[in-house]
């Protein structure tokens, strides 16, 4: 595998890593309030990340989707200023 592969290869790794330790839905919560108005009685449930972020499994998917795009973008960039810099030297 060449340099640029795994260095693609690691920041895709790191960044699902990061999307799953931010938004990855692991734990679910919920409350109930009772009012004697029962008009302004409600239940709400909500899912939350390992470090406590409310999150859903869209926004999880579409932050690890984005995560990979910019790292992907980085490691690009990257190694293309690196074979300019080899190219004019």
């Amino acid at each position: 595998m060449t340099p640029r592969g795994k260095a693609a290869l690691w920041t895709v790794v790191g960044a699902l890593a990061l999307g799953f330790l931010l938004f990855a839905p692991l734990f679910s919560a919920g409350i109930c309030v009772d009012a004697q108005d029962t008009s302004k009685s409600y239940c709400r449930d909500w899912q939350t990340s390992i470090v406590g972020i409310e999150t859903t499994l869209w926004m999880w998917l579409g932050a690890s989707g984005v995560l990979v795009a910019i790292g992907l973008l980085v490691v690009g960039l990257v190694h293309r200023r690196r074979d300019d810099a080899g190219a004019s030297a």
